[in-house]
């Protein structure tokens, strides 16, 4: 029994060290080990960026003014096309009037014209503005005929008016009232001259009457010339003295007549005011113009004779020098991660990133103070609005991104190892 026992395990044990173990039992752990170092390998050599994500909007130092249009109606003259380059108050357009654009126009120059003239006390040179007839002012024709009847009363008081001319004459009156005045201070000095000996003579006759040398009827003679010259003095003095009153009242008449064309004065300005502040409502109507100077970037397709709306945006003036930047809120959650100087990639609902790309920016502040939203932060954009795909965003008042802050790079393998951790 016992030589059949142990021939039966040996047998067993003869089978089981004969028989060669498959490979998977002889190198698994081996492979299992090898492939674990892999991926660990694998998970620590790649790693990308983390991102923290926040909402941003688009601002701008001297941000593209729109220019708008005040009124309903028809384009009737455009005179800009895509990227030209415009001034302060260029003329881009006409919308459709009454009225004539370029006599209106003209009439607004003339009126410029005219207010330089009063302040540079050239009013004589107001007339030659007014030569040409304008019959095709629209709802401004009744206006301007208010206002010329208002200058055709004021050319009174310009250099050929019959109040400059009357002015003129009482001027050459006071001049010669003053000639005659100097005559009778001339006068009145020689008569006093006589006078004077007069009465040296007098008293030479006076003191030979007194010796008995000269009867008394040739010193009272004597005396009688010597009175008849005094009496000179005072005829010469009241003459002086209407002169002078003469004189004053002329004086008075200037002064009257010099407030008197003040006041027409400040009359026709404030005519030429009125009408100003009418034209220029008429022109901000009616003309489209640019606010600054810069290039015409246009908002939608523009053609002459199309239908526009009131407050409707026709295009903007882009100024060459516009800096622009995004005002971004980043949230409480992984503010601790973004620093001054990290990349943001500013992605638009309006301009689809698959098609249009991201703008590029990076960090420039970091406020320490925060808000409702969160702390705020200045984004400045290096390339302007030019995205990564190489086009341009058009730059509109209030235009919204998602900012994707690019923080520091982080291994696959130290992320699984955070979410462990985390939960």
């Amino acid at each position: 029994m016992i030589a059949i026992s142990n021939n039966i395990k040996s047998d067993a044990i003869n089978e089981i060290i004969t028989n060669k173990p498959s490979f998977i039992v002889s190198y698994g752990i081996t492979i299992f080990f090898v492939v674990l170092c892999f991926v660990v390998a694998i998970c620590w050599c790649i790693q990308y960026p983390d991102i923290v994500q926040a909402k941003a909007k688009l601002t701008s130092i001297n941000a593209p003014k729109p220019v708008v249009v005040n009124s309903t109606g028809k384009l009737v003259k455009l005179f800009v096309k895509e990227n030209d380059t415009v001034s302060t108050n260029q003329v881009i357009g006409f919308v459709e009037a009454t009225g004539n654009h370029e006599e209106v126009l003209s009439l607004n120059v003339t009126i410029k014209n005219i207010l330089g003239f009063i302040q540079s006390n050239q009013s004589q040179l107001i007339e030659n503005e007014l030569q040409t007839p304008l019959n095709n002012l629209g709802e401004l024709q009744s206006s301007y005929q208010t206002f010329t009847t208002a200058f055709l009363v004021y050319k009174n008081y310009l250099s050929k008016g019959f109040y400059i001319r009357k002015k003129t004459m009482l001027a050459v009156d006071m001049v010669k009232y003053k000639a005659l005045n100097k005559n009778l201070y001339q006068q009145k000095g020689l008569s006093e001259q006589d006078v004077n000996l007069a009465t040296k003579n007098f008293e030479a006759n006076q003191s030979l009457n007194n010796d008995k040398v000269i009867a008394d009827v040739e010193f009272r003679n004597e005396s009688s010339k010597l009175i008849g010259k005094k009496l000179t003095l005072p005829q010469i003095t009241s003459s002086i003295i209407n002169n002078e009153m003469q004189q004053n009242e002329k004086v008075k008449e200037i002064a009257e007549l010099e407030n008197t064309i003040a006041q027409q004065k400040i009359v026709f300005l404030q005519a030429i005011n009125t009408f100003k502040s009418q034209v220029d409502e008429w022109v901000k109507k009616y003309v489209l113009v640019a606010p600054l100077s810069g290039n015409i970037a246009f908002a939608t397709f523009v053609q002459e004779n199309q239908q526009l709306q009131q407050n409707q945006i026709l295009c903007y003036v882009n100024l060459q020098n516009s800096v622009y930047y995004a005002e971004v809120n980043i949230p409480q959650a992984n503010f601790g991660k973004i620093a001054d100087g990290q990349k943001v990639l500013l992605k638009l609902p309006s301009y689809p990133f698959q098609e249009y790309g991201a703008v590029i920016g990076k960090v420039d502040f970091i406020s320490h103070i925060p808000t409702d939203s969160g702390y705020s932060a200045k984004v400045l954009l290096p390339n302007g609005l030019h995205t990564n795909y190489k086009k341009v965003v058009q730059f509109r008042d209030g235009l919204t991104a998602s900012a994707e802050i690019v923080t520091k790079d982080m291994r696959l393998l130290q992320r699984f190892y955070y979410n462990f951790v985390k939960k």
